[in-house]
């Protein structure tokens, strides 16, 4: 083969080279961008986990005062079935966002 046809091959391979992004110390690609998306999406999964803690302390919060509510407010004669109205509607709601969540 002659020197021009090598030229000729090595360009056409360069060609078909796909970029790449060069690897820092620990072999890993350093990408800026890729970096900062994965900070962004680590805080936001913090942040939801922190929300969603406090909403469930907030709703064993709320079912506790509102047996202390079914207790100050109904007759004693009426209090266990109010209680089981109440427990009812909690489980009906629990489950309806459930499927909602995971119907998705």
């Amino acid at each position: 083969m002659t020197g021009e046809e090598d030229r000729h091959k090595i360009e056409s391979m360069e060609e078909e080279k796909p970029a790449t992004v060069a690897p820092d110390a620990k072999g890993r690609a350093s990408n800026g961008n890729n970096n900062d998306e994965s900070f962004k999406k680590l805080v936001n999964a913090s942040v939801v986990i922190v929300l969603v803690a406090l909403i469930f302390i907030a709703l064993f919060s709320f079912f506790f005062s509102m047996q202390e509510a079914i207790f100050a407010l109904f007759n004693p004669r009426y209090q266990a079935l109010m209680q089981a109205v109440f427990s009812l509607m909690v489980v009906v709601m629990g489950v309806y966002m459930i499927k909602m969540f995971l119907g998705k």
